[in-house]
């Protein structure tokens, strides 16, 4: 069960809010929020393993052989809880959370040969208590496959997220409009990965 939590202007005294039946006490204003404490239960994720294998593709009067996409490991907890650490985690367990959520959803006869990714814009900000929120706009997906011995390619647009990382965990949320945010944009109107998002990894501490 989710728990949604207020990361500004809590109350000095505890204040109670209910969800699907739930309820919780926010901490005070003076109390360091923990992005694992936004949650009940344990991460989600799209996660599977996915390894490569050969595949033969009929490409003119020829026949090749590719090698299909595999997924990539989410990465360890950043080794520094700083912005460039806050930042460098994010990319990569983006890229991570895209092939999985490619590869491991993916079904019928056909295979995908290429997941691409490419980080477009990055802002990070500071977070009530400690860590950060990161806004993310990237271009990531599947761009190319087999179907039925045949080659296709694709185009992929631009999407968005933002992340809130602390050393307790991290949480996501997408964003609706991938559109070129300005930073007072982010900061005003991005929606909260905790009180809106889900729960995606959880630190040992």
């Amino acid at each position: 069960m989710r728990r949604r939590a207020m990361l500004a202007g809590l109350a000095a005294a505890a204040t109670t809010t209910g969800l699907a039946g739930c309820s919780r006490t926010l901490p005070a204003e003076s109390d360091e929020f923990a992005v694992a404490e936004g949650f009940d239960g344990d991460p989600v994720r799209p996660e599977c393993m996915v390894g490569s294998e050969p595949v033969d593709v009929d490409i003119g009067d020829e026949t090749r052989e590719f090698e299909t996409a595999e997924t990539i490991p989410y990465p360890d907890p950043p080794d520094a809880f700083d912005e460039k650490g806050i930042a460098d985690y994010v990319i990569a367990f983006e890229e991570a959370y895209v092939t999985h959520r490619v590869l491991c959803d993916h079904g019928g006869s056909g295979h995908i040969v290429r997941v691409s990714y490419s980080t477009d814009e990055i802002e990070t900000f500071d977070r009530a208590g400690n860590g950060a929120n990161v806004f993310l706009r990237y271009a990531g997906g599947a761009t190319a496959g087999v179907d039925d011995g045949g080659m296709w390619e694709a185009d992929i647009g631009f999407s968005a997220v933002v992340y809130a990382v602390d050393d307790t965990g991290a949480a996501r949320v997408v964003v609706d409009e991938p559109r070129d945010w300005s930073r007072a944009e982010v900061e005003s109107d991005a929606p909260d990965p905790v009180a809106d998002g889900e729960f995606v990894a959880r630190f040992d501490r």
